[in-house]
């Protein structure tokens, strides 16, 4: 990684609160660019998609509905090269920030690999329902979608990741049931400290 850049992901569960999250971090953090990895979802007429037969819907829950190859291109572009004074509203001592965030952020080795400090805010199944079941999703989740992918594929991914112990050392789990506020407060403080602790020497 570009000694430019301090590189953080934010993941976690569907409705945990990550994208606000990512938003206020980047509008306090004037030297930073964000990339929400919701903005990489195939269309929706794309043939790699994988349907739920019994649900004829389509398992937007996974890797592989995902542009995963055009995300990792952008994500190297930006930190391999220079960044523009008209991209960066603020440059401190070229301490440029790159947010990244999205569900399956840590799936993606390279993404991972690339994050000096990596997030996961968990949530109970029922805290999760509760504010998945009062949003609209393009295209809408269907009956049963919950039950059948949102929650399974979001357990199964982060059993996957406290598997991998080398990756878990790696990951502050974040309780989503704290304010968003103190959440906020948190990583604001600790990320703070690492710029000013990582790039005091370079």
């Amino acid at each position: 990684m570009s000694k430019r850049w301090f590189v953080f992901g934010i993941s976690g569960a569907t409705c945990s609160g990550k994208t606000s999250l990512a938003n206020r971090l980047h509008k306090e953090l004037k030297n930073s660019i964000i990339i929400h990895q919701d903005n990489y979802f195939l269309p929706v007429d794309d043939p790699r998609h994988i349907k739920i037969e019994e649900l004829n819907h389509f398992n937007w829950e996974i890797i592989t509905s995902m542009d995963m190859e055009k995300m990792r291109s952008d994500i190297l572009k930006l930190i391999e090269s220079s960044p523009n004074e008209s991209e960066l509203s603020e440059k401190t001592h070229d301490k440029n920030i790159l947010i990244i965030e999205g569900f399956l952020l840590f799936k993606c080795k390279v993404i991972s690999t690339l994050c000096d400090q990596k997030y996961f805010i968990t949530l109970t199944e029922e805290q999760c329902w509760e504010r998945r079941k009062g949003r609209v999703y393009d295209p809408p989740d269907v009956p049963g979608y919950f039950e059948k992918a949102v929650w399974p594929e979001y357990l199964k991914h982060k059993n996957q990741l406290m598997e991998d112990k080398d990756l878990c050392k790696t990951i502050t789990f974040i309780d989503g049931s704290n304010s968003k506020e103190e959440i906020f407060q948190m990583i604001f403080t600790e990320i703070k400290k690492m710029l000013s602790s990582n790039f005091s020497h370079y």
